[in-house]
């Protein structure tokens, strides 16, 4: 089914400003918080796997506590899985752990050899995603590590016009692809070795990319931009001594608009699409069915040859993350860049000073470019484009 666009150049503005937010939101340290790692002496690619790990983690509880504690304790799970010959069996026994709550109520968390404890919301599911992430890489070609699984994908397929998905598929399958919920490496591992069974997964997989798979859009995003793709690129140097520069020029260029927007509760609110939308689209075309990481891709797919949306593509509508409960939940209208009023009260040029409406919209420290330069925000060509204001629940 097609979504019908009632304002298409209306929409192309919402794409710029939010690829605008988007490249803010990268391009400072200060707005990305970084692992808590137990030592410091780790190798890029064990600050890698530790990441993935978190992410498996990472549902329905703040994340400052996946990457802090969650962090410090699967980093030193993983500083054992590579440089031990336990089996992953093994690793994970002293890093996890039965115990009883105040009520006399038995519990399982996951712990440090020092024991930093960290127990996740869905501890016994998330077990099973991270024993078999251990035991698919313990297989003799993947050298217990993550960087290696991802560049045998690379070298596979590296003349596909699709090898992010590609890459993105295998990742699916080294840690979320259970059976009925139970680890099951010797499956995946043949699939795995199998071309034309991969392919057939990889089938499944386009079809349903835009369903359920928050964290691992999340992760290959990390490893595309920000911090991580910086600890990405020294990982594949750490592994690939002869051709690190290729694997890396291959991996920069794979294409952003091949990421899907990861899913949550900010970006499918009803306060926020509802109202961005509401004289964009035809809202009665949007089946009930479709969350927005669909939606997006739809209406990306519409306009990606508009030579004004060049920079834009749907991931970046992430920063709903932060955007949503900053401006939406607190019903700032009056000072939002979609507003009415759009940001003449609050953009005050001043270069080499911080951007009030990067910091107010969604918390992003960016300098402002003053007068030096184009700034689409200070142009306000989002101006007017939300219908705005809180819905009653009555």
């Amino acid at each position: 089914m097609k979504l019908k666009i009632k304002d298409k150049e209306s929409l192309a503005k919402i794409f710029q400003i939010v690829s605008w937010l988007d490249s803010r939101r990268w391009n400072a340290e200060e707005n990305y918080n970084f692992v808590h790692f137990f030592r410091s002496d780790l190798t890029n690619c064990e600050k890698i796997l530790t990441h993935w790990i978190c992410y498996i983690t990472d549902r329905q509880m703040p994340f400052e506590i996946v990457w802090d504690k969650g962090g410090y304790v699967f980093s030193e799970m993983v500083y054992e899985f590579s440089r031990s010959n336990l089996s992953p069996q093994q690793v994970f026994n002293k890093h996890y752990e039965k115990y009883q709550d105040k009520k006399g109520k038995e519990r399982f968390r996951f712990k440090s050899a020092n024991n930093v404890t960290f127990a996740s919301r869905y501890i016994t599911n998330d077990y099973q995603n991270i024993l078999q992430t251990l035991e698919v890489l313990n297989y003799q070609k993947y050298k217990r590590n993550i960087i290696v699984y991802i560049v045998d994908i690379i070298r596979r397929f590296q003349r596909e016009e699709d090898l992010l998905i590609r890459i993105a598929c295998a990742l699916h399958l080294l840690t979320y692809q259970l059976n009925r919920g139970e680890a099951n490496s010797e499956k995946i591992i043949g699939i795995l070795d199998d071309d034309n069974t991969f392919n057939g997964m990889l089938k499944e997989f386009k079809r349903t990319s835009t369903k359920g798979k928050k964290r691992l859009w999340c992760s290959v995003r990390d490893y595309k931009k920000g911090l991580y793709h910086e600890v990405f690129k020294e990982a594949i140097k750490e592994i690939a001594n002869n051709n690190a520069k290729e694997l890396i020029k291959r991996w920069n260029s794979l294409p952003m608009d091949q990421i899907e927007l990861p899913g949550d509760v900010w970006n499918n609110s009803p306060l926020f699409k509802d109202n961005l939308f509401a004289n964009v689209l035809d809202m009665n075309s949007i089946p009930k069915t479709w969350r927005m990481p669909k939606i997006i891709r739809e209406l990306y797919n519409q306009l990606k040859n508009n030579e004004e949306i060049k920079d834009f593509y749907p991931e970046q509508f992430d920063i709903t993350f932060d955007f949503v409960p900053r401006m939406c939940n607190k019903k700032l209208c009056n000072v939002c860049v979609f507003g009415r009023n759009g940001v003449g009260l609050i953009c005050i040029p001043t270069q080499d000073k911080y951007c009030p409406v990067a910091l107010l919209s969604c918390g992003y420290i960016a300098k402002c470019v003053g007068n030096q330069g184009n700034c689409i925000l200070r142009e306000d060509i989002g101006k007017g484009i939300c219908k705005g204001g809180l819905r009653r629940a009555y």
